[in-house]
């Protein structure tokens, strides 16, 4: 068996230090939700691959938690959204340049909103109208955003949602193939209520006290970020150091 190219000394380094940050941030988010790796691990997957990610499960099943701690660990401009059926574009795009419109421009106020985050997590993503998903993947897809005559980049790494259902209809088909990766999040057997109730118990002290535990319960320091978006695009950056494979390694 042909083995893959080897990691370049020159970033190993680079590599070590995120992969530790990584690893503390796993650490972390295992030791607060149960039977959870999976789902933490293809979180950790989705940023540094730069993909989206989509999480589906009953309510009740930690999803917009895992999400939440996650951004918190990651040092990036954050935006988060419940989306309805009656969610209009100015709620995640910025309102309307009223200034601008004033002078015949039409073009949106983007600062703070999804189009200038780096991290996003849209809660019920498969809920919102037609508007929206339509800006929302060109947003996916090339990270880009049409605001007015412009077309502005978009800093995104990864757009991370949750849902209740896989949708059906075919409407929501061309989003739902836009996440690359789908995970399911289900409810766990009587057999761990116990060690559940105390991660519950957990989650809500650090809620009210803004520390964590560890993975024996004991409290921790605040939650503070273990790696910044600088870091993780410098790991992207570099992604061309290691996929080069040989042919003999590809056949």
């Amino acid at each position: 068996m042909v083995a893959p190219p080897t990691t370049p000394r020159s970033f190993a380094v680079d590599v070590a230090g995120a992969s530790a940050s990584f690893q503390d941030l796993a650490r972390q988010m295992g030791a607060q939700f149960l039977d959870k790796q999976e789902i933490i691990r293809l979180m950790t997957v989705s940023a540094i691959a730069g993909e989206h990610m989509v999480i589906v499960g009953p309510p009740g099943t930690a999803k917009s938690a895992m999400i939440d701690m996650f951004a918190k660990l990651i040092d990036a401009k954050y935006f988060e959204y419940l989306l309805t059926r009656f969610t209009e574009p100015n709620e995640l795009f910025g309102p309307v340049d009223i200034s601008a419109f004033r002078e015949g421009r039409y073009t949106r106020r983007v600062d703070n909103m999804l189009p200038t985050a780096e991290i996003v997590f849209l809660d019920e993503i498969f809920k919102s109208n037609s508007a929206i998903l339509n800006s929302l993947l060109h947003v996916i897809n090339e990270r880009k955003f049409q605001n007015g005559p412009d077309v502005i980049n978009v800093p995104l790494i990864s757009l991370y949602a949750a849902s209740n259902e896989v949708p059906n209809d075919d409407n929501l088909s061309a989003m739902f193939d836009r996440f690359l990766v789908r995970v399911l999040s289900d409810n766990l057997d009587s057999y761990h209520f116990h060690e559940l109730m105390k991660k519950g118990v957990s989650l809500e002290l650090r809620k009210m006290t803004g520390r964590t535990v560890d993975a024996q319960g004991r409290p921790q320091g605040p939650l503070t970020p273990v790696i910044s978006s600088r870091e993780l695009r410098q790991v992207q950056q570099n992604f061309d150091k290691f996929m080069v494979f040989p042919e003999e390694f590809l056949t």
